[in-house]
């Protein structure tokens, strides 16, 4: 196992030794004679009828197997792409889901002839799930093993309907790939800054933005984070056509293990002052396993929360801010009412909600 404790000035040098013992070279031909990649729709099929009972072997005579190396790494045969992408899935506990998202982007990838590669990135237990820790040590752990210029943070559940939704970045800006989601009412996103599902970011706007966040432990919040630090580096959302970016959400049961975060709104108040010194540049984590299986590379890794959040002792609130503790935890309430508040403080706890268990006061 290998710990990573990065800072922006030395994270390239220092984790790319790490991972250079185990890069693989999976250029078994070369393409220094092949043309450019074209443009072209004659290898696509528009809107795709996928439904809610689709299965991983509905892809098998879709997906060229001989051409995808190990690790889920891609590259066309007949032309040569001038840029290439790394997918980063954030995942934990759905086979089923990832095995129908592998295929069906595949299937799609290669007919679009993008040079790209598939990363799975998976949290061990008990420690609740990180969306955005899981995208940063995906981003860290694809630049080391390849030359990648675009980053797309894709969710596991989430189906593209319409293979003419390129999956590259935008050189200026970063893009949100969704336009429809059948999860919300009448497909529409829910509200206007809206960035989940499925983002793209080039390396060079990863890196303006710091990453995503490291604090969002448990459901929600690090996709309006995000949001924040992109409108604070003066980028803007560019995005398909309404009809080009359709996806299709994948039904799934409440995880017990990803209860909706308490402290959302008060990550979110000092979201823009934070995002200098957290995120990309602070993250920690201990990385279990790496194995590059067939259709992708899978990354397991683990960090302790309290750790990570008491590097920023000085992340506060005011005393009119409140917060209402998750009920899943605990049947009583509770709020944050001191206006000195440091939310992390250097705990040996293991859970972010114990870092405030000393500030906590009963309200009756």
């Amino acid at each position: 196992m290998e710990t990573f404790k990065t800072f922006m000035s030395t994270e390239k040098n220092k984790n790319s030794d790490v991972l250079q013992q185990e890069t693989i070279h999976w250029s078994s031909y070369t393409d220094k004679d092949l043309a450019l990649c074209k443009k072209t729709i004659r290898h696509l099929h528009g809107r795709m009828n996928t439904s809610l009972d689709v299965k991983a072997t509905d892809y098998d005579k879709q997906i060229v197997l001989a051409d995808i190396k190990y690790g889920g790494i891609y590259r066309p045969r007949d032309c040569k792409q001038k840029d290439s992408v790394a997918i980063v899935i954030p995942y934990r506990d759905r086979i089923e889901h990832l095995n129908i998202l592998i295929n069906h982007l595949h299937a799609m990838l290669q007919r679009q002839k993008l040079y790209y590669g598939i990363y799975v990135v998976e949290m061990s237990l008990p420690v609740q799930f990180n969306r955005g820790l899981l995208a940063n040590a995906g981003f860290m752990t694809a630049q080391s093993i390849g030359t990648y210029s675009c980053y797309i943070i894709h969710d596991v559940d989430l189906l593209p309907l319409n293979d003419f939704n390129e999956y590259k970045c935008s050189p200026n800006n970063p893009k949100h790939l969704v336009t429809k989601n059948s999860k919300f009412k009448n497909d529409a996103l829910p509200y206007t800054d809206y960035i989940g599902g499925v983002l793209a970011l080039t390396t060079e706007q990863y890196y303006r933005v710091n990453g995503f966040s490291n604090l969002y432990f448990g459901w929600g919040g690090e996709d309006d984070d995000m949001h924040l630090r992109i409108k604070a580096r003066n980028f803007t959302i560019v995005r398909n056509a309404e009809h080009i970016g359709v996806y299709l959400a994948l039904p799934h049961n409440g995880d017990s293990s990803n209860p909706p975060n308490p402290y959302r709104d008060l990550l979110l108040q000092q979201g823009a002052y934070r995002m200098n010194v957290e995120g990309l540049s602070s993250i920690s984590y201990i990385r279990k396993s790496l194995e590059f299986r067939q259709l992708y590379t899978w990354v397991l890794i683990d960090c302790v929360e309290s750790e990570i959040m008491s590097h920023y002792s000085n992340l506060r609130i005011s005393g009119k801010d409140y917060i209402k503790k998750n009920k899943i935890r605990t049947h009583s309430k509770h709020y944050v009412k001191n206006s000195n508040l440091h939310v992390a403080s250097k705990l040996r706890v293991n859970r972010p909600s114990r870092l405030l268990r000393r500030q906590i006061v009963r309200r009756t």
